[in-house]
């Protein structure tokens, strides 16, 4: 597999009365009720996807990426701090890929103004 680097970018939004990680890039979800479970759970499907395509030698298989209203949802959301997240990606995975950054952001629909303080620090 060559070797590759690659940015990731995350929109957290809640879906009824849970939260939800979505990887842009991936195309991959976490879930948890809280935002730093939704998290981890993401990272643990980025790392199980990462690593299939690793043994089945398919690069090309790892970049399908979201729809883009989940795009639009990123672009709209507030920054959350996940910096402690990438460290662990990079011990976790290694040559020849390797996670660059993790750029995650809050979506809140305008009717859920009550939540934008639920910004989580990972």
């Amino acid at each position: 597999m060559k070797e590759l680097r690659i940015p990731l970018r995350a929109v957290l939004y809640r879906e009824d009365d849970h939260w939800i990680a979505h990887c842009l890039e991936l195309d991959l979800l976490g879930d948890g009720a809280n935002p730093a479970e939704a998290v981890q759970m993401m990272v643990q499907a980025i790392l199980t996807q990462i690593e299939s395509c690793r043994k089945h030698e398919a690069a090309h298989a790892l970049f399908t990426p979201a729809e883009g209203k989940y795009f639009e949802m990123f672009a709209a959301g507030k920054d959350v701090v996940v910096d402690e997240i990438v460290p662990s990606l990079k011990e976790r995975l290694g040559d020849p890929v390797r996670i660059e950054s993790l750029e995650a952001r809050q979506y809140s629909d305008p009717v859920d103004a009550a939540d934008s303080d639920l910004l989580c620090t990972l």
